[in-house]
């Protein structure tokens, strides 16, 4: 054998030598209890129940009124919501003239517009279907659990928890919509 063969063979025993001694120390260091054939987290998954979309809107429905939501509107910031805006829904949405649609479509007027129509933008069915128009309590609705009020809906946002932001969010669209069509 000539000197650089024993070089390479030197190298590889090292190696081997490196790695079962680093082993053997791992063992002492860190003292397994037990071998772990399959490391892996259990997901638990919630059971959804199949519940009729229809079903869904009238339960909201029943939860709020036009006149609760006015009262509510009272004491509503319109900085505030303008804040709340600007943090969760300026990415997907325009406010301002010229009326221009993003990702979402643009709620530069969007009180009193029909539901799933501007001019533009591609609406998912279930919007486009709807025969109503964006009133406080359709807004209040669908802002709280769009994927609930309008099951199949493109809006990925998962709705507005809070009451408060959310009556805030209404008074900022209001004030939007009012300054943009005047």
């Amino acid at each position: 054998m000539s000197a650089h063969q024993n070089k390479i063979l030197c190298a590889i025993l090292t190696a081997i030598l490196v790695l079962l001694l680093s082993s053997f120390i791992g063992d002492l260091v860190y003292h397994p209890q037990y071998k772990v054939e399959k490391v892996s987290y259990i997901i638990e998954e919630e059971k959804i129940e199949e519940v009729n979309a229809l079903d869904n809107v009238e339960s909201l429905k029943e939860t709020i009124t036009e006149e609760k939501i006015k009262e509510l509107l009272v004491n509503a910031k319109i900085e505030d919501g303008k804040n709340f805006v600007t943090k969760n829904c300026i990415a997907c949405h325009s406010f301002n003239l010229p009326i221009k649609n993003k990702i979402g479509p643009s709620l530069a007027t969007i009180m009193e517009r029909k539901i799933g129509d501007m001019k533009g933008y591609k609406y998912s069915k279930v919007l486009g279907n709807i025969e109503d128009k964006w009133t406080y309590k359709n807004l209040y609705l669908f802002l709280q659990k769009p994927k609930t009020w309008a099951p199949g809906t493109k809006m990925s946002y998962r709705g507005i928890s809070k009451q408060v932001e959310l009556i805030n969010v209404l008074q900022y669209l209001s004030h939007i919509s009012k300054l943009n069509e005047g």
